[in-house]
């Protein structure tokens, strides 16, 4: 019965490492460079998350609404892909 716990635990570690490795091959990226849904904006001086100025002059733009309604909107700037 242990041996089987113990079997029954490594193949659900296994499941999830798998889950994990395959899983940013399905995060949706536009044509643009951008992750579905953010807009592609000038950068206007805006820093991407490396803290590097774009070489095209453009950034994505995702807004993430949270709070009771969505109330509170962050604003988070990242490179496009381009």
């Amino acid at each position: 019965m242990k041996r089987i716990l113990v079997l029954l635990s490594v193949v659900a570690l296994m499941v999830v490492m798998l889950a994990m490795s395959v899983a940013p091959a399905f995060a949706a990226w536009e044509g643009n460079g951008c992750r579905t849904g953010d807009p592609l904006v000038p950068s206007a001086g805006v820093l991407g998350v490396d803290g590097k100025s774009t070489s095209d002059g453009l950034i994505c733009q995702a807004r993430h609404a949270y709070g009771p309604g969505g109330v509170y909107v962050h604003v988070s700037y990242y490179d496009n892909r381009l």
